[in-house]
């Protein structure tokens, strides 16, 4: 037996030596720089959602594939804009799921390209609205032959799950505070609440009239002659879509590099996921002051960022917050960039980061720059930053707090399921799943969380320097604009990320034009963190179902829970 245990552990040891070696080799072979021809054009591709930050290393890269996200886009056009030998750039897009803050700073990263004198093209096989939208900023757009244009303006659906809970004798008990707060309601109610509905509608309307707006200036057509195109055509062929002027061309993305460059028709081609491994100190890029950028992408829980089946993926309170406290100390970092991409979360770890943003901020500058999301937890942790900054398009506020719980008493009836309790205590039983909230631990619930949301507002008022009640008439749950949340004193300036450096700037005293570098948190997985990831087995406790879920929905229920007040499929 002894033997055996020798050589299981030899055996061990030489695949951990074997697996360190191997992540070596592709470290060193995937941060190999690219080479880069004389003339060449730069190709890339946006599709699906686009994370802001993907925190990669070598394993994830070699096996999973490297992922185009915000950070890299943002770099490759930053790069190629001054870099003589890229020529220009193709983008093909296709079914972009993307929110419309980033793709109003993706039009903002090409209008800034093209500005340097280069061009860009849009290359669409099928497109949609969202597509379309994005690709109007480029300076042509071209629909591969027997491509589609398909502009069907806008929808929203909200799934209603009130009747499957009925069904299988789940009732969903939940108590909210703020009129517009209605996160629970899919699971309360068979329809849209008229706050809901007013709320929806409010955004819809604004996305409309916005890329109503933005492809009538981009491609010259009038407003009308877009509004009919949606409305009355929707449905393009390639002839009927460049006859109309919506595109520029029917072409093979083959044949594109040539009209791309008449004067250079064999141009080389380089992915901008490859060119992004180039060092920009090589260009003359970032070699400035470094300014701390920490991205808060995801649900807000405590812990470690992570994924969630119910929230998806999840930033992790104690992450951030040894991030926010790690570039505060350091002395080379002169501010600190706050990225939110959060519809919320956990109460309690909102108010965790948003006290560790307020500390920073007493040591040097903290500018909270907003993506597609900075909604109730994730404007909470916003509001402890000197200044708030969110694109037009943005969904910003839901200052509110809702709790509750669900009774599987009806469940356990179709099951067999009996349950005998003895409580010792008038609401010892508050967390049960086997029942409903007694009108005792209803009253206890509700001044919890209206203590939560008092809270919540006044830290907004004094963030905001206005007085309490004008926000709690402005905040009761409601989801706003940037555009609109910037008018009604949520938001301090509308912009992208580089607003936000730029006002870092301005409070450090830099040169507008000095190019700072950007110093990422999360940072890279390290190699030990890889490993593990990768070597770990995840244990199972053999339990039925039922035991699953009811030990997940015990561990959320009853929490001050601050998240956008719905979810909604934006189509």
């Amino acid at each position: 037996m002894r033997k055996f245990f020798i050589w299981f552990g030899v055996g061990v040891g030489i695949i951990i030596i074997f697996i360190t070696i191997s992540y070596l080799l592709l470290a060193v072979l995937l941060d190999k720089e690219p080479y880069v021809a004389k003339n060449s054009y730069l190709t890339c591709n946006i599709w699906g959602s686009i994370p802001e930050y993907t925190v990669s290393d070598a394993l994830d890269e070699y096996f999973v594939g490297r992922v185009t996200d915000m950070a890299k886009l943002r770099r490759g056009f930053k790069m190629a804009a001054i870099d003589a030998r890229i020529k220009g750039i193709i983008i093909r897009i296709g079914f972009v799921q993307a929110g419309f803050a980033k793709l109003q700073e993706l039009q903002q990263l090409i209008s800034e390209f093209r500005s340097s004198g280069k061009k860009v093209f849009a290359f669409l096989d099928i497109a949609t609205t969202r597509d379309y939208f994005l690709a109007s900023a480029c300076d042509s757009i071209y629909l591969q032959p027997g491509g589609a244009l398909i502009l069907t303006g806008f929808a929203a659906e909200v799934s209603f799950y009130k009747g499957l809970l009925n069904k299988i004798g789940v009732e969903a008990d939940f108590e909210h505070v703020g009129k517009y707060k209605s996160y629970p309601e899919p699971y309360t109610r068979q329809e849209m609440s008229a706050p809901m509905r007013e709320v929806i509608d409010d955004i819809l309307d604004n996305r409309y009239k916005r890329v109503v707006n933005t492809i009538a200036v981009n491609r010259n057509i009038s407003v009308q002659n877009v509004e009919h195109f949606i409305n009355e055509i929707t449905g393009f062929t390639g002839a009927e879509a460049l006859k109309n002027g919506l595109i520029d061309g029917l072409r093979y993305e083959s044949e594109l590099s040539g009209i791309l460059n008449p004067n250079e028709p064999n141009l080389s081609e380089i992915s901008l996921l490859r060119y992004t491994d180039i060092n920009p100190h090589d260009l003359g890029l970032e070699t400035g002051s470094k300014f701390a950028l920490i991205y808060c992408s995801g649900s807000i829980t405590g812990g470690e960022d992570g994924d969630d089946p119910i929230f998806g993926t999840t930033v992790g309170a104690n992450r951030v917050i040894r991030n926010i406290e790690s570039a505060a100390r350091s002395r080379s970092i002169k501010a600190i960039i706050l990225r939110i991409d959060s519809p919320g979360g956990s109460g309690l770890a909102s108010e965790k980061i948003w006290n560790s943003v307020k500390e920073a901020s007493k040591e040097k500058p903290v500018i909270a720059s907003i993506s597609d999301l900075g909604a109730s937890g994730g404007y909470y942790i916003a509001i402890g930053a000197d200044t708030i900054v969110a694109q037009p398009s943005s969904l910003i506020g839901s200052i509110g707090v809702f709790i509750g719980k669900f009774s599987m008493e009806g469940l356990y009836q179709k099951l067999g399921i009996s349950i005998e309790s003895i409580q010792k205590g008038k609401n010892a039983r508050m967390f049960s799943l086997a029942k409903t909230f007694s009108p005792g631990e209803r009253a206890v619930v509700r001044k919890l969380i209206e203590d939560t949301y008092q809270d919540f507002v006044m830290r907004v008022a004094e963030s905001r320097r206005q007085p309490y009640d004008q926000i709690d008439n402005i905040a009761q749950g409601r989801v706003w604009t940037g555009e609109r949340g910037f008018a009604l004193g949520l938001v301090d300036t509308l912009g992208g990320l580089q607003t936000a450096i730029n006002i870092a700037k301005r409070r450090v005293k830099l040169d507008e034009e000095e190019d700072v570098q950007l110093i990422f948190y999360p940072k890279r997985k390290s190699l030990f963190g890889s490993l593990s990831r990768y070597l770990s087995v995840r244990q199972r406790i053999p339990l039925s179902e039922i035991r699953y879920i009811e030990e997940y929905i015990l561990n959320l229920q009853l929490r001050p829970l601050a998240l956008m007040p719905f979810k909604v499929n934006f189509n």
